[in-house]
């Protein structure tokens, strides 16, 4: 174990490197995610097609194959860029995010009445006012406690940049295990940061359902009622 403390500052840099790394993929995963899945319910057949076939394609490999496509087998074609290795790993786990995170925004926006839509219409509010005004801060309610257990998956995702040289924290656990040949110990704290890690995200989705504003809404609704009951039971009980 003392060996292993020893290589503590690599660790805790290869700590940051996965951290980074995971808060840029959840935040552009998000965003792509409302985009695309937003699409995936146009009107339009061409629009709706286009982003059904996009989605598969994405998800059909698996990301690590998608990395090193883009890392190694991208820079081949004539006027295509030579991406950084966390460049490349942030890109492709952020757009695998968004694919499966779209399906998780096409059930949410469904879930909304549609009675809801037709509203907005009737008061003469353009779709996409319609769409960030009414319709998605209601779908939010579905949406974030779904994505807030992707984005632990998306967390464990991290894992694979290693293989194209990002040196994040199992990167530098590979190398403190060729040192020291703490194989246990370096694994098990490479567990633990994982673990960590997830439960701090779970916590940060759990505090934004709280203030989403459907929830904010429902909780004061029943504190309303309860406080309607309370008063009622009392009036009851006088004399």
């Amino acid at each position: 174990m003392k060996a292993v403390l020893e290589y503590w500052p690599a660790f805790l840099q290869g700590l940051w490197v996965t951290v980074w790394v995971s808060v840029c993929i959840i935040l552009l995963g998000a965003l792509g995610g409302v985009v695309l899945g937003a699409l995936r319910l146009s009107k339009t057949p061409v629009i709706r097609a286009a982003t059904t076939f996009f989605i598969e394609c994405v998800r059909g490999p698996s990301g690590l194959v998608w990395m090193f496509w883009v890392f190694y087998a991208l820079p081949l074609i004539p006027g295509m860029p030579q991406l950084s290795a966390v460049g490349a790993s942030i890109l492709v786990l952020a757009v695998g995010g968004a694919a499966y995170g779209s399906e998780i925004v096409r059930a949410g926006i469904e879930s909304v009445h549609l009675g809801q839509s037709d509203a907005c219409h009737a008061l003469g509010l353009s779709k996409l006012h319609s769409f960030t005004r009414v319709v998605l801060p209601q779908a939010l309610s579905q949406i974030v406690p779904a994505f807030g257990s992707m984005a632990r998956d998306m967390i464990k995702w991290t894992a694979i940049v290693s293989f194209v040289g990002v040196h994040d924290v199992l990167y530098v656990a590979d190398y403190v295990r060729s040192q020291t040949f703490q194989t246990f110990t370096v694994y098990c704290l490479v567990a633990a940061a994982y673990w960590i890690l997830c439960l701090i995200c779970a916590l940060a989705f759990l505090a934004l359902e709280q203030v989403l504003p459907l929830n904010r809404a429902l909780r004061a609704a029943r504190v309303s009622a309860q406080s309607a009951a309370n008063a009622h039971a009392l009036g009851g009980a006088a004399p």
